[in-house]
């Protein structure tokens, strides 16, 4: 293992913002989902999926949607392991935008914890080599067509998650310590910075608070 630079990254959308997206539609007979493995195939990713049904009949609709339907674009089932009224263990490939770009990319994998919830939202976890997980969030951005992903990286080297944080984040953070904004006591407040970025207060805090809590996280896993 000594050879390899693994790391592992979380992305996730909250619910409003999954909403928009094709993949949400699944939710439809699929309300929560959790993935139990996954492993590459000629096809994209397979993986084996808990799911909880919308009805005692949502499993039996989805498979008769045929291969043509947009549904089975997002996820083709291929086997049910198990299955009662309210669950079901099923084997199927998903090809969403999102998988079918990240099959393309050399060196990652999925793993977990990765779930979605039609109330709360969605993460996918993956785990790859650092330069092909760089690759992967920014063809995610492109493909999802949304800057709403929050990446969450668990590695020893705080540095790498940091080049994820969107520039203006960055720089928002950036000019929040060179202000002495993070000393004790502050020597400065939000609304300073934001005269400094010429931003509104509220975007200055709310990139505060994103990009603090993308730093802790990745900071946390050195402890």
């Amino acid at each position: 293992m000594s050879d390899y630079n693994l790391r592992t990254i979380g992305l996730s959308l909250k619910q409003q913002d999954w909403a928009k997206t094709p993949g949400y539609q699944l939710t439809e007979y699929f309300p929560n989902g959790r993935f139990i493995g996954t492993v590459p195939g000629p096809k994209g990713f397979t993986h084996i999926l808990e799911i909880t049904k919308e009805h005692p009949r949502s499993l039996d609709e989805f498979t008769q949607l045929g291969p043509e339907h947009p549904m089975s674009r997002i996820l083709s089932i291929q086997e049910v392991y198990s299955e009662n009224k309210q669950s079901a263990v099923v084997k199927g490939v998903m090809s969403g935008p999102f998988f079918a770009q990240l099959s393309k990319i050399p060196k990652v994998w999925p793993t977990n914890p990765s779930n979605w919830d039609r109330n709360r939202g969605i993460i996918i976890t993956v785990m790859g080599e650092q330069s092909s997980l760089r690759e992967m969030a920014r063809k995610t951005r492109e493909v999802m067509a949304t800057n709403k992903i929050l990446f969450t990286l668990s590695s020893p080297k705080t540095e790498f998650f940091v080049e994820e944080i969107p520039d203006r984040r960055k720089e928002t953070v950036k000019t929040a310590i060179s202000m002495g904004y993070y000393e004790y006591p502050r020597r400065c407040t939000q609304r300073d910075i934001a005269d400094r970025l010429d931003l509104k207060q509220a975007t200055v805090s709310e990139h505060l608070q994103r990009g603090e809590m993308s730093i802790m996280t990745s900071w946390s896993d050195t402890i």
